[in-house]
């Protein structure tokens, strides 16, 4: 019982203490982000190839209009 007693007053003055301080919020490293970084790479990467190939698309259009028009 008297264990019991002790336990609950130990517990009773701990929860009755100041509460802890949240941690500060740490800036953004990229260099940390092993997981976001390189698919942020990944994305720019495919962007770029999209941008190339709509490049490439336009072109071929315009040869396809050209060439259309000049069979009439």
């Amino acid at each position: 019982m008297r264990n019991l007693t002790i336990t609950l007053a130990a517990l009773a003055i701990t929860a009755c203490g100041k509460p802890a301080e949240p941690p500060e919020p740490k800036a953004y490293d990229p260099a940390s982000d092993v997981i976001g970084a390189p698919l942020h790479e990944a994305l720019d990467k495919a962007s770029g190839v999209e941008d190339l190939n709509a490049g490439r698309k336009n072109e071929l259009d315009e040869a396809i209009d050209a060439g259309s028009s000049g069979a009439e």
